[in-house]
């Protein structure tokens, strides 16, 4: 897999004092509330770029895209943004969960963008329309890629740890303290570590561990690109993802559940004991408090969900599952033997996930939103190991939407990725 240094747009030191007030969590997972404050948090916030408020009054000629547009080139002419020489940019970020405090170290990245069915990166998720249409949208007007796609390698028998020891060992070029965030970032131009990580990565498969939509988009947009500036050079920036490439044994890479919120029916509500009874063994619980579902889960053998109506848990358990010789998820389970055929007794064109399943990471806010009533059930579920997902990529299978939440998200605004067709990669 070719991976390349490349010349990243990022906040210049001298104009922004303080870097965390204008990072942002990645688009996708910010509320109305939290995209306000955003906004009034600093005038130069990448909220600005990456996920612009609409208005009614928006037009053709003046909306997210072209205002996010106007700031990208605003913030260049003023020195806000600068862009460096061709570089990679080794990554820490420090967070706690659970009462534990963890570092996960990566690599921002430009990785030559291919088709998921070449094999060089794989995705473990199927992906919605809308999320891409939008994207693509924001990325043609600006003609920069602000969120990275967050990747993983196997980097077991490379040189890349000791590479990026190395690397790190280095005074940082920036640090981001405050405001959720806890990042370090350097940037690594020297020709024998460049050499030493491009050399290690190129003949790694790398894992989509989050942004599948971004990655998606970013093929039809090299393809739109290439069509548009036939001219431009091989090594031209829009043929290459920018990308945070993680090792999938590093100590820091947290994989949590994604708990499964059900808009049910009458008449799902009314089969649930019958589809159930078909798979699992069904056995009501005590549970004193929701803080407690993950850790009763995780004592669990074989495949163990916990299915919570208001005021009612249930435990569902079965053996561990193989199948054509692949591991059988939990979340591969979860779809096929309770939220599919539930949806089966929709008809055709209501009987969508998008329409009857909600997602939450957080098991106490699953309840709560079930006796609320925005949900009339949750599904509860174990991590999904994230060497397994591996393997049934590499194997060409694709996991149910939300299988994984890696935690935290990759902050957007440490660099960004000029996608303009006069940009090469190093």
């Amino acid at each position: 897999m070719p991976v390349r240094p490349f010349r990243a747009l990022r906040y210049a030191a001298d104009h922004v004092a303080d870097l965390a007030r204008v990072l942002a969590p990645p688009y996708d997972v910010i509320a109305p509330d939290e995209q306000a404050a955003l906004y009034t948090r600093d005038p130069h916030n990448v909220i600005r770029l990456e996920y612009g408020v609409t208005t009614p009054r928006d037009t053709a000629d003046d909306n997210r895209y072209t205002r996010a547009r106007a700031d990208l080139d605003a913030w260049r002419a003023a020195g806000i943004l600068t862009q460096d020489a061709p570089a990679y940019y080794p990554h820490c970020q420090r967070f706690t969960h659970a009462g534990h405090t963890f570092t996960r170290t990566g690599i921002f990245a430009a990785v030559a963008l291919e088709p998921f069915g070449a094999g060089a990166v794989l995705p473990h998720e199927w992906t919605l329309k809308g999320p891409k249409a939008d994207r693509l949208q924001l990325m043609r007007t600006c003609l920069a890629s602000m969120s990275p796609v967050f990747g993983l390698y196997d980097g077991r028998q490379t040189a890349l740890g000791d590479v990026l020891a190395r690397a790190t060992a280095a005074a940082p070029l920036a640090t981001a303290q405050g405001y959720g965030f806890d990042d370090t970032l350097w940037r690594t131009d020297d020709p024998a570590l460049t050499a030493a990580i491009t050399e290690a990565l190129a003949t790694r498969q790398l894992l989509i561990a989050d942004g599948h939509h971004r990655y998606e988009t970013m093929l039809a947009l090299r393809d739109d690109l290439r069509a548009t500036y036939p001219d431009a050079p091989a090594d031209a920036a829009f043929n290459y993802a920018f990308m945070l490439l993680v090792e999938m044994h590093d100590p820091g890479l947290l994989v949590l559940a994604t708990h499964r919120l059900l808009t049910l029916t009458p008449a799902m509500r009314d089969a649930f004991c019958r589809v159930v009874g078909a798979h699992f063994t069904v056995t009501p619980l005590e549970v004193p408090t929701p803080d407690a579902l993950t850790e009763l889960l995780a004592r669990q053998d074989g495949h163990a969900f916990i299915w919570y109506t208001p005021g009612c848990y249930q435990l569902l358990t079965a053996p561990r599952t193989v199948r054509n010789g692949l591991p059988v998820l939990d979340v591969q389970l979860a779809q096929e033997a309770v939220i599919g055929p539930l949806l089966a007794l929709e008809p055709a064109s209501a009987a969508t996930v998008e329409s009857h399943v909600r997602y939450t990471g957080d098991p106490a806010q699953a309840v709560a939103r079930v006796d609320a009533g925005e949900a009339q059930a949750a599904l509860l579920l174990n991590p999904t190991p994230i060497a397994d997902v591996f393997t049934l990529a590499a194997a060409g299978e694709r996991l149910p939407q939300k299988s994984t939440y890696f935690y935290p998200k990759v902050p957007t605004g440490l660099v960004l990725h000029d996608l303009r067709p006069t940009v090469t990669v190093g």
